[in-house]
């Protein structure tokens, strides 16, 4: 009986934990979807975004050139230095792809000067505990959704760099989550290095170096931008697989507890068989 009672107790809890599983799941694809919605239509917009600042790039090269000056790097005026991102999460249950973005980044920074951004507690944890040394700026973002106030001041925090490496991970299908390295500076730079086709003439105000300045930073800032939102595509897309996986788990176990029981629940009736032929035999 005792034995029984404990099959019984495992299988409510074993069916109440695949209901949490279950509502974790759904939650994560709602998520997912909006995050993928945002995803998708920021694409569209970065590209129309792209092709202005194509213009005005080559217009401030043209400029440049036309004050016998050679234009070399970007437009905006950065300290030179190299800053690495690391995005990860505040919790778990986000499969392998927070593990594997950190051994991406942990790989990429040895031997390498660069000041650090760590973005997320599970993150902090993996880095503490690696014996890497060097100091770092640590950002706590919510897991939940776009959290544009944290998303502003890690923005703050990179836009002054000349080179800016972020570490993420990159939804390839529901199934397929990748780390990835992105350098966001270096995009900036493939849009102005595509510059030989534009021959349009426009009047800038208040002057061409002020609107391309502006127009930089805005481009920095939604990439970099359009890099989070990635990472937080791939981060719900890897939970559901997760779930999904644990759920089978549960499904398998449950069924194994069913087994047991109806196995322990025909071993008691065979013994009590036992015992009833056995007590008739003694009587005569």
């Amino acid at each position: 009986m005792k034995r029984d009672k404990a099959i019984e107790q495992e299988i409510d809890s074993m069916r109440g934990l695949l209901s949490l599983v279950e509502a974790y799941q759904e939650i994560a694809a709602v998520r997912m979807r909006k995050v993928k919605k945002s995803v998708l239509s920021r694409r569209e917009f970065m590209q129309g975004l792209n092709e202005a600042f194509g213009y005005i790039a080559f217009s401030y090269k043209v400029y440049r050139e036309s004050l016998g000056e050679t234009m070399k790097g970007t437009i905006l005026n950065t300290n030179g230095k190299t800053i690495s991102v690391l995005l990860s999460s505040n919790t778990g249950l986000y499969g392998d792809v927070i593990r594997k973005t950190f051994e991406l980044f942990e790989k990429d920074l040895k031997g390498k000067e660069t000041d650090i951004v760590i973005v997320g507690r599970m993150g902090k944890r993996f880095y503490d505990s690696s014996g890497m040394k060097k100091t770092y700026i640590f950002f706590e973002m919510t897991d939940k959704g776009i959290d544009e106030e944290n998303i502003k001041g890690l923005l703050d925090s990179v836009i002054d760099y000349s080179n800016v490496n972020v570490y993420h991970g990159v939804f390839k299908s529901i199934l397929a989550q990748t780390p990835d390295k992105t350098n966001i500076t270096g995009e900036v730079l493939k849009i102005e290095e595509g510059l030989s086709g534009y021959d349009a003439r426009f009047l800038f105000e208040p002057s061409v170096e002020r609107v391309a300045e502006h127009f930089e930073k805005q481009i920095l800032s939604l990439l970099f931008e359009q890099v989070v939102f990635e990472s937080g595509l791939s981060k719900f897309a890897s939970r559901m697989v997760s779930l999904d996986q644990a759920a089978e788990n549960i499904d398998d176990r449950l069924e194994k507890l069913d087994f047991v029981k109806k196995k322990t629940k025909h071993k008691d009736i065979n013994s009590s068989l036992q015992s009833s032929i056995f007590g008739g035999i003694l009587w005569n």
